[in-house]
């Protein structure tokens, strides 16, 4: 049974052990990081993906101890052609930090490469990217205020039965429009609070082991409403709270346990999820450009592009169908 937590909660524990689990539709679990007695083993993550009818920017920051991960996707709808580009630090001697709070806080990095930085603020986020020789092609420029809009986010504690020490923190936050340029290979994006869409995946972790990961997300419009979506496999616990869930105007309507089909092996065909009481049927299916799929591999990610079809039936809102939205899965290790 999934369980609503409707309080604030510190997320751990004085033992610095996480005990609880469940999901909200507001940020009320507190990230109390300090008290975490191995802090250097956390995993913390903030990807932002931003969109609009003709390109798709996905920017995923990673940070663990001394270690850091930045990776970029663009995607050029015009033409069915995907670009990537990452850059891997190890052994760090002073590895800057993700900001801890939503709206304060900035995360800023520079090298011969590339100079990004993230900041957090009351309103939303700056991000701001110079990135040489992209995908060894050319250069990536993107300024970009994401601005935040009033509505609900989806909130997972997941902790795990055999650890208290290990736990699974997400946030899946898509109440933004973006405004500014995203720029590559000369051609400029403009963006703007009409024709833009953005989604804020946010999360923390510490695992007892890796594990195998897949999720598909997706923003769009059906009908003049903003529609996000996000269907993602089990981490820990999630008994009283999975990270399944789709967003009508910024508004969170929970998806209980489906099925999945497909196989991680051949990226190239069809993925299904379905649930038993026939409240949704969806199916994904990968884009091809002339006989080439509209994905990349992005350092340990595989993310394919593809159309979503199908209907999510909800007691509040009734029958909401998918006809060849824009989507994409992430195949990853966590």
């Amino acid at each position: 049974m999934q369980q609503v937590v409707s309080d604030t909660k510190k997320l751990f524990n004085e033992n610095g052990e996480v005990v609880f689990g469940g999901w909200s539709k507001s940020p009320l679990f507190e990230y109390n990081k300090g008290q975490y007695q191995t802090p250097n083993k956390l995993c913390e993550k903030d990807c932002y993906y931003i969109t609009n009818k003709e390109m798709g920017f996905y920017l995923s920051v990673e940070t663990q101890g001394f270690e850091m991960l930045i990776k970029i996707i663009f995607v050029n709808y015009r033409n069915g052609r995907v670009s990537q580009d990452y850059i891997s630090k190890k052994f760090m001697l002073s590895p800057t930090k993700l900001p801890e709070a939503g709206n304060s806080g900035e995360f800023s990095y520079t090298d011969k490469k590339i100079a990004l930085t993230l900041t957090n603020t009351v309103d939303g986020r700056y991000i701001k990217c110079d990135f040489i020789d992209f995908a060894n092609y050319k250069n990536l420029y993107v300024k970009v205020l994401v601005k935040k809009l009033q509505g609900e986010s989806m909130n997972i504690i997941a902790p795990f039965e055999k650890s208290k020490k290990n736990f699974y923190f997400k946030r899946f936050v898509p109440k933004f429009t973006a405004k500014g340029v995203v720029s590559f290979g000369g051609t400029e994006y403009n963006l703007d609070e009409e024709n833009s869409y953005v989604y804020f995946d946010w999360s923390r972790y510490s695992l007892p082991r890796h594990q195998k990961y897949q999720v598909l997300n997706g923003i769009f419009t059906i009908g003049g409403h903003t529609v996000a979506i996000n269907l993602a496999s089990r981490v820990g616990d999630n008994k009283k709270g999975n990270e399944n869930c789709f967003f009508v105007d910024n508004y969170l309507f929970k998806i209980g346990k489906i099925k999945v089909g497909g196989d991680e092996k051949r990226y190239d065909k069809e993925w299904f999820f379905k649930a038993d009481d026939g409240s949704l049927d969806l199916t994904f299916t990968p884009k091809n450009n002339s006989g080439a799929l509209l994905s990349c591999k992005c350092e340990k990610d595989v993310v394919v592009f593809g159309n979503l079809n199908g209907y999510i039936v909800d007691e509040n809102i009734g029958n909401v169908k998918f006809k060849n939205k824009p989507v994409h899965m992430i195949f990853t290790t966590l």
